[in-house]
């Protein structure tokens, strides 16, 4: 997905291009199948989760779409923490008050895109996340709405009982109406009437966050999984079914799907700079080729002492330090690029296995599988790595896309081609990495991580 970086900690994209890549990827595979449009019965979306936008009733945008990676909110969470709101959106919901959340982007937009105003005042606006956007372009403007497990993305959805919440709506100065209705996951969205798409007869059955998409596609349907999706970012999370843990501020709880058994939830964890801190490297010449970037990490001895944090875009879970920035220690005379580029590739996989021992240790399960997928689960050093630092198996997909893969048996199940309990024939290959360094080793890593992991926080946790 294209993005601009006008200002440091603003990622930003063009809304029409979710809409305008989405059509073309499904052109493409209609096309290579040798299928037409009026041979698709229904769709379903998975989204970008907490990217957030604003739009008028004419489906005119208005405002770029704000990344879920964009830290330029950080002030505005910073006063509402001192107006406790911090506090009155840990009791109500699952996550903390932080710029990746969606709250604080919309409440900026209306603050600093002066035509809201105007369309606000004559309540033709209209907010909400790149679900909400295609969908409602698909129906041509019919339909204005998002799934609970989306919404539970905002800071603004009360996770106890599954509504829009007044107190949250009023800290962050926001009107109900310019939000998108709350539907379950597997729900009507509307017909499909754009004309890019030559049918009259596709149902829209299903929304679902990307993360949780692929959670679906992993068959991660109880708490003996964990998910880790690799992507720009890394989403790692355990399914806890019906039952919703105790938020702990730690570890965000979401609505995970809401099917015809009820809401289940997750627990997740985030890393925020996983194929953007592959990005960095390739930008700056430091890495040259992406897709032989295994090879030539495995012929790189060693990382030479040096250690990165790679938090480009902010710590994540379970740390919270929104305004960090990626740190790079021990570089010496002798330090090459192969150094550099090796430890961030670690630095990648520390960040993931902390959150993996995380959920593995909430759960209390000592023998918790790891399903991995994604982009830069492909690089087998990465996944090799992964496996040492946690001394567990990590079963890598080698469907290529599960995210796609998962809205795919959602919107199956929403037009009842198939069941839920069809949803074990649809299991897909796995490639298994096992550990193979010792325990002296593996701890000797861990603590060179803690060491440098308290650097990045004596220096920006403030």
């Amino acid at each position: 997905m294209p993005k601009n970086t006008p200002k440091d900690g603003w990622v930003e994209h063009n809304p029409d291009d979710f809409l305008n890549t989405s059509i073309k990827a499904c052109d493409q595979a209609l096309k290579k199948t040798n299928l037409k449009w009026n041979d698709v019965n229904s769709i379903a979306l998975a989204n970008q989760g907490e990217t957030s936008m604003a739009w008028d009733d004419q489906n005119n945008v208005i405002s770029k779409a704000i990344s879920w990676e964009d830290r330029r909110t950080e002030k505005i969470c910073s006063d509402l923490r001192k107006n406790n709101v911090d506090k009155l959106i840990r009791n109500k919901t699952g996550i903390l008050l932080d710029p990746y959340f969606s709250a604080s982007k919309f409440k900026w937009l209306l603050e600093n895109e002066a035509q809201l105003l105007e369309i606000t005042e004559n309540k033709h606006l209209k907010l909400g996340g790149t679900d909400t956007y295609v969908i409602n372009k698909l129906t041509n403007g019919d339909v204005f709405a998002t799934d609970r497990g989306t919404a539970s993305r905002t800071s603004l959805l009360n996770i106890y009982n599954g509504e829009w919440d007044d107190e949250l709506l009023e800290a962050f100065n926001l009107d109900k109406n310019i939000l998108p209705d709350l539907k379950k996951t597997i729900d009507d969205f509307g017909i499909v009437n754009h004309q890019n798409i030559p049918s009259s007869n596709i149902k829209i059955t299903g929304d679902v966050v990307d993360a949780h998409a692929s959670l679906f596609a992993h068959g991660c349907l109880d708490s003996t999984r964990i998910k880790a999706t690799y992507g720009t970012g890394a989403f790692i999370e355990i399914n806890t079914g019906n039952e919703m843990l105790k938020p702990d501020g730690l570890l965000p709880i979401f609505i995970a799907w809401e099917l015809n058994n009820g809401i289940e939830y997750t627990i997740e964890g985030g890393v925020f700079s996983v194929g953007s801190t592959i990005d960095w490297l390739l930008k700056n010449n430091l890495l040259k080729d992406v897709n032989s970037s295994s090879n030539f990490l495995e012929n790189i001895k060693d990382n030479n002492s040096v250690f990165m944090i790679p938090s480009f875009t902010g710590l994540s879970a379970p740390h919270w330090i929104s305004n960090a920035k990626a740190i790079i220690n021990g570089i010496g005379l002798d330090t090459s690029n192969e150094h550099i580029v090796k430890s961030a590739f670690n630095g990648i996989a520390f960040q993931c296995a902390e959150v993996i021992q995380l959920l593995a240790k909430k759960q209390n399960q000592e023998n918790i599988e790891v399903y991995a997928d994604g982009g830069p689960a492909k690089n087998n050093y990465l996944m090799q790595k992964q496996s040492d630092l946690l001394n567990m198996e990590v079963k890598v997909s080698k469907e290529k896309n599960m995210t796609a893969f998962g809205a795919a048996l959602i919107a199956a199940l929403g037009a009842n081609q198939i069941q839920y309990s069809d949803l074990k024939n649809f299991r897909v290959q796995y490639e298994t990495f096992s550990p193979r360094i010792s325990s002296d080793q593996r701890e000797f890593e861990w603590d060179r991580w803690s060491k440098n992991l308290k650097i990045t926080k004596d220096i920006y946790n403030n």
